[in-house]
């Protein structure tokens, strides 16, 4: 068997196991249990935590991306322009 063959024949299994134990592929407590449960607020709590943390990590991939847009726009002192015309005309050398 070929490696993908391998990995369609597992995932119909694991797809067949879960549908022969029902108990095992039910509904967490939050979608069909109480919703005014602790559990249910706690785990409401730390999905908005993480949606938080993906924002602010996507936020400062944002900065970053528009520093370095910034930063190549922007022109060359003038003490790096003239390092820079010397070393491609090699006059110092």
């Amino acid at each position: 068997m070929t490696r993908s063959a391998c990995t369609r024949f597992f995932a119909l299994a694991a797809a067949l196991a879960l549908t022969q134990f029902p108990s095992t592929a039910a509904a967490c407590t939050v979608c069909m249990g109480d919703p005014n449960s602790r559990f249910a607020g706690a785990s409401n709590a730390a999905v908005f935590l993480l949606l938080g943390f993906i924002g602010t990590v996507l936020a400062l991939l944002v900065a970053f991306g528009v520093t370095l847009m910034k930063r190549a726009n922007s022109p060359l002192p003038p003490h790096a322009e003239f390092s820079q015309s010397e070393a491609q005309t090699g006059a110092h050398s």
